[in-house]
């Protein structure tokens, strides 16, 4: 991956994606708002929901308590996969297949989703095709990898079996996922939210939401005393 020298790592240990991206600086709520939807956190879930809503005609806010991009998105392991451990199995057996059928697809969307977004804006987060794994290295769970790619084959997912990993590791199976994807996510995420604002979604930082009302309208109130 490549590594911007514009933005040298700190001494002490800090998240890649963090330290290799700008500081946000958007303005705290100081002021009543009235909005259609208000989006409390500013991950990578709060600004695609901003995105797919703006567009959809609404007036949007985002509600961050520190920084955009700066909490579990700004210190993730940026893969973006339908692959989630030995789940797919787990959720047909304890739920439903039509369940385990719905979670998939609900992944396989967030890949496209992020695809498509990443082609459209034209945004340089180093997005690239990739596979993902998971593996054992004891026989006793040979069999959970084979009922696995069993399930999530069957809900069509790209699922096979493998023996070994593109790297020196000695392991008894594994499952591969092809087709799916890694990135940078505050890249990404700073396009995004960018192109939030230009299409009207008003964004406000240091805005912990403290008190939430509920009814028509819901009325949420900020550290700062703003609603």
């Amino acid at each position: 991956m490549h590594i911007d020298k514009e933005y040298p790592f700190s001494k002490s240990p800090q998240s890649y994606w963090l330290a290799s991206t700008p500081v946000t600086k958007y303005p705290a709520l100081m002021e009543d708002v009235k909005v259609d939807v208000a989006i409390i956190g500013g991950g990578i879930t709060g600004i695609s929901c901003a995105y797919e809503l703006v567009q959809e005609g609404l007036k949007v806010a985002i509600l961050e308590s520190d920084r955009i991009s700066q909490g579990t998105t700004g210190h993730t392991t940026a893969k973006i996969t339908s692959q989630h451990g030995l789940i797919y199995n787990k959720i047909k057996n304890q739920i439903s297949e039509e369940f385990a059928k719905q979670y998939a697809d609900a992944n396989e969307y967030a890949l496209s989703f992020i695809r498509k977004t990443v082609k459209e804006l034209e945004i340089e987060c180093n997005l690239t095709t990739e596979s993902a794994y998971v593996f054992t290295q004891q026989d006793e769970y040979i069999q959970e990898i084979n009922n696995e790619i069993a399930t999530a084959s069957n809900l069509g997912l790209s699922a096979s079996f493998v023996n070994q990993l593109p790297f020196s590791l000695p392991i008894k199976a594994a499952i591969r996922f092809d087709n799916q994807a890694q990135f940078h996510p505050r890249k990404y995420l700073l396009k995004l939210a960018q192109e939030c604002i230009n299409k009207g979604v008003q964004i406000y930082e240091q805005s912990r939401v403290v008190d939430i009302i509920e009814g028509s309208p819901y009325i949420l109130t900020t550290g700062q005393g703003k609603k």
